[in-house]
């Protein structure tokens, strides 16, 4: 929760940090400045374990309905890194997977390639 860290998780592992707008972690770091905020944001860290727990019947659920899947994740996402990507794939065989070389928030530096990626994916399943 420290500036530092705040800023890191918008622009770290990006190659484009010039295509982020510092008012957004400058934003998210006066939020987080804010009394109580501390509390929350551990809490709802902490509490991120029950979302893992959950994990076993998401994936179930995907195996069963076989849902049209598109990822696109950023390949330096240090928060979500890419094995996680993939892991969609063991129970969507189908899903349409792409990994960018982007960060954490990579619509903020890579917009018109998930655009594309988006618009193509709708035409294909549109079909």
């Amino acid at each position: 929760m420290s500036p530092a860290a705040v800023k890191l998780r918008h622009v770290g592992g990006s190659e484009h940090p010039d295509r982020y707008d510092p008012s957004v972690w400058n934003d998210e770091i006066k939020f987080l400045a804010q009394p109580g905020q501390r509390e929350i944001q551990e809490a709802l860290l902490y509490d991120y374990r029950n979302n893992v727990a959950t994990y076993p019947a998401w994936q179930e659920w995907l195996r069963v309905h076989q849902p049209k899947m598109l990822v696109v994740w950023g390949r330096n996402d240090s928060s979500f890194i890419v094995p996680g990507a993939m892991a969609f794939q063991r129970d969507v065989p189908a899903a349409d997977i792409h990994i960018l070389d982007a960060g954490h928030f990579a619509l903020d530096e890579k917009v018109d390639e998930i655009a594309g990626l988006i618009t193509a994916f709708m035409q294909k399943i549109a079909h």
